[in-house]
């Protein structure tokens, strides 16, 4: 193995942790502008400044699927990003992408073959961006599930004080925090300037991604059809969702031991690499050079993965 100048690995490792610091402050900095131009945008509405065509391009701009459903995979990738509420365009998510990669490769360059480090970082900084957006849509989902139950009784209440639907949905824009605020904002948006309210609830549960929440839309689509007493629909729904939340919950609760059972024997591996490698520096020495060393370390990943898909699966019910 090639000797390296000390002084150069140094400052190979510290490029490397300020560009993942600049990555992560570039996703964390959007997301509490999203956050912060969410809560204050439906007071907008009420501004005396006649604003609402620029409104309109902005949501039509940021916020619907227009032509991004049109194209595989990068139409999967832009309602994926749309879903987790995150602000950032396809550049800058492309830029982060590039300097996680660079970073990666420069930590890992003198531990693998060069074209083969190349390639695993590679993959490696698109799969922490794909599962970064994936965790922040499935949080934000769960803060939506949460408040679905809730937000149908906003709509039962008005709509059994006299008030038209469109009126309810506002109600649910200002009455109800993020991100259910600003979703059913963009609702009334849609509906205020000639869109069908069915289309725009339709709108809706593609933008977020809720299964349940097609519950809702369907229920307010048969509705529009057939007629009938919308409001105790809508109430007997809301109590059906709650009994479903809560069966969620109990089965999350049964379920912990195999979660953590699968997170324990995730980090061990990696645990007692660094165990090892404190006491005893040396103990991998011989093994660093040997070709076997990437196959091996391939083969363990791909087991670990498997190994967590199927504990995954054995402790996430559908009912």
């Amino acid at each position: 193995m090639t000797m390296v100048e000390p002084w150069l690995i140094y400052f190979l490792i510290f490029a490397a942790g300020f560009l993942l610091v600049q990555f992560a402050y570039a996703f964390g900095s959007g997301f509490l502008m999203t956050r912060r131009r969410a809560s204050h945008r439906f007071s907008a509405l009420s501004d005396s400044r006649p604003r609402h065509e620029e409104r309109l391009l902005e949501v039509a701009k940021q916020r619907t699927l227009g032509n991004w459903l049109t194209s595989e995979p990068s139409g999967r990738f832009q309602l994926l990003l749309l879903q987790s509420g995150m602000s950032q365009r396809l550049a800058q998510i492309g830029v982060a992408f590039v300097i996680l990669w660079v970073g990666l490769y420069l930590m890992v360059q003198f531990l693998l073959w060069q074209p083969l480090g190349v390639v695993l970082s590679g993959a490696a900084a698109a799969l922490s961006i794909i599962g970064f957006l994936l965790f922040m849509r499935t949080r934000r989902i769960g803060r939506f599930a949460e408040q679905l139950p809730d937000i149908i009784d906003v709509i039962v209440r008005s709509l059994r004080a006299g008030h038209p639907l469109p009126v309810s949905l506002s109600l649910v824009a200002r009455e109800m925090p993020d991100p259910a605020g600003s979703e059913f904002a963009l609702v009334f948006d849609e509906v205020t300037y000639g869109r069908d309210v069915r289309d725009a609830l339709g709108n809706l549960y593609r933008r977020v991604g809720y299964e349940d929440l097609g519950f809702l839309v369907t229920s307010i689509a048969v509705s529009y059809q057939t007629g009938g007493n919308l409001g105790d629909i809508l109430a007997r729904l809301a109590k059906m969702l709650r009994e479903r939340f809560r069966m969620k919950r109990k089965i999350k609760a049964l379920s912990s031991e195999g979660r953590f059972s699968a997170l324990v024997l995730s980090l061990f591996p990696f645990v007692m690499f660094g165990i090892i490698n404190m006491i005893n520096p040396k103990y991998y020495g011989d093994v660093w050079g040997s070709p076997y060393l990437t196959l091996a370390a391939l083969t363990g990943a791909l087991l670990l993965t498997v190994g967590n898909f199927i504990m995954y699966k054995m402790v996430n019910f559908k009912f």
